[in-house]
């Protein structure tokens, strides 16, 4: 099934599996998208032959829903009852475990997400403050409830801000085309949402929090930072609570039992465990120890 149908259509099952199960969802990215934030192009009308503006579909490969948290395992219970089998958790995603990947025979991917990366506020008020701007769009026939357009602008830069691609065409058309209202709206809603570094790094503002623990997270994703011990302090910087701060780093370096099992193509035993930590401390103490020479290295110097 060609992607252009198929996310639509996996958008609108999951919409069905949600109100039958009592679940509030929130349509996001891909297909759900408002058409203001769509890139536009002037073709000729193959009737007229006069130049018209159409919208041109974005490239996605799955459907995206944000889960009002509490409804997590309800809807997680609901979508195996329909056969949707989930690939990973939480926990064996990104670094943010911010989304669980679900795939269905017959129908595109979907990514189950509880949060978005750079929002600090509580999920469950974040959603709450979401969900009450919701409206509506009609993907594959069905009513699908989407976040208000200051939302998905926000949500749209930050995706695009934490892959560090800082020219992506959605922060240019989110924020590069719009308005000062329009700015103005997004920017309070980030304050809202506690989302304003992430926001900031995205919009050429960082600097303005230097002093904000999210700083140094959002510098190093913003600009594709790819030294393994500077993010893995970033991240550990950026918790909000000394426990929050250990659990992440020991999320950071621990082997992800299922991506591991799908690596292998069977459930990883005791001996493949220890050695992914073998692998994954090993990892963790090069760049360390690369980290802590760059350090010296500039000391020296400086002297």
């Amino acid at each position: 099934m060609p992607l252009l149908a198929g996310v639509p259509l996996a958008a609108a099952t999951l919409q069905v599996i949600a109100e039958d199960a009592g679940v509030d969802i929130l349509h996001v990215k891909g297909a759900a998208v408002d058409p203001v934030l769509l890139q536009h192009e002037v073709a000729l009308d193959p009737v007229s032959g006069a130049p018209v503006t159409r919208r041109v579909p974005r490239n996605s490969v799955d459907a995206d829903v944000l889960v009002r948290p509490s409804h997590v395992k309800r809807f997680f219970a609901a979508m195996a009852a329909h056969r949707w089998t989930m690939v990973y958790r939480f926990e064996d995603g990104s670094a943010f475990e911010h989304a669980s990947t679900w795939i269905r025979p017959g129908v595109c991917h979907a990514d189950v997400h509880r949060t978005f990366p750079g929002i600090g506020l509580d999920r469950e008020q974040a959603f709450d403050l979401l969900w009450a701007s919701r409206h509506t769009t009609v993907m594959a026939g069905q009513a699908c409830p989407v976040p208000s357009l200051p939302a998905q602008r926000l949500i749209l830069i930050l995706h695009a801000v934490r892959g560090g691609e800082l020219d992506s065409r959605d922060i240019e058309r989110a924020w590069g085309q719009a308005s000062d209202d329009e700015r103005a709206e997004v920017d309070a809603l980030a304050r809202t949402l506690r989302a304003e570094v992430a926001l900031a790094a995205a919009t050429g503002r960082l600097e303005e929090h230097r002093t904000a623990r999210e700083y140094q997270l959002w510098k190093a994703l913003s600009t594709q930072n790819t030294s393994r011990a500077t993010l893995w302090l970033a991240r550990v910087k950026a918790q909000p609570t000394p426990l929050h701060a250990l659990r992440s780093a020991f999320h950071l370096i621990a082997p992800k039992r299922d991506r591991l099992e799908r690596e292998l193509g069977h459930k990883p035993g005791p001996v493949h465990m220890a050695r992914a930590w073998v692998h994954q401390l090993g990892l963790a103490a090069s760049e360390l120890g690369r980290l802590a020479g760059r350090a010296a290295r500039r000391v020296r110097r400086l002297r």
